[in-house]
């Protein structure tokens, strides 16, 4: 599987926008999860898929972790829909999510959410749609969307080390082979978290 790497940034403390620091480099385990935002763009290209993602607000919620995601280059069209509060399952093949709120940060650097979402409702309809995708006998990885990034950092947090990304590219070969197999469970694991964030 091919991973384009690029540098990473980082904004820390407040919302993303207009006059916000702009840093590059690692963010340490123990800011991760410490309930400051640390927000970490997931591509840096400025695209409509660059997302960024608030690892320093990560909160474990029951087995799953809980992470608040932003998209600042969405068309105008998309209204001020354009973060949302998700529910992440790290799970050893793939991070399973789901969207509890959406919403917008506003000038104040507060979310303000516009769609509540019931969480039992939309978790069964993202494990249902999972499940469906499973049936065609593929295998699943993590990558470099943002769920995997949240992922990511909470595993980082819990092995105590620095959060860098993109993550290292996966060299699994695309075929369903048990080597193949193997080699893409022993990629996935990173992502796990091997603790309950705090």
């Amino acid at each position: 599987m091919f991973f384009r790497r690029i540098g990473f940034l980082v904004f820390a403390a407040g919302v993303p926008g207009a006059g916000l620091a702009q840093t590059s480099g690692p963010v340490g385990a123990a800011a991760i999860a410490a309930g400051k935002p640390v927000w970490v763009a997931s591509y840096g290209d400025k695209s409509v898929t660059d997302a960024w993602v608030d690892i320093g607000t990560l909160r474990q919620v029951g087995s799953e972790l809980e992470v608040r995601i932003r998209w600042p280059y969405m068309p105008a069209s998309y209204g001020n829909l354009t973060a949302e509060v998700d529910r992440v399952d790290c799970n050893r093949d793939e991070a399973i999510s789901y969207s509890i709120t959406n919403g917008y940060f506003g000038a104040d650097g507060r979310y303000h959410p516009v769609q509540v979402l019931d969480p039992v409702v939309e978790k069964k309809k993202a494990y249902a749609y999972d499940a469906q995708f499973a049936q065609f006998g593929t295998f699943t990885s993590y990558g470099n969307d943002p769920r995997s990034l949240a992922c990511w950092a909470a595993a980082r947090k819990c092995a105590g080390q620095n959060f860098t990304w993109p993550p290292p590219p996966n060299d699994t070969p695309l075929e369903n082979t048990p080597q193949a197999m193997a080699m893409n469970d022993e990629y996935n694991k990173a992502f796990v978290p091997g603790c309950v964030l705090r």
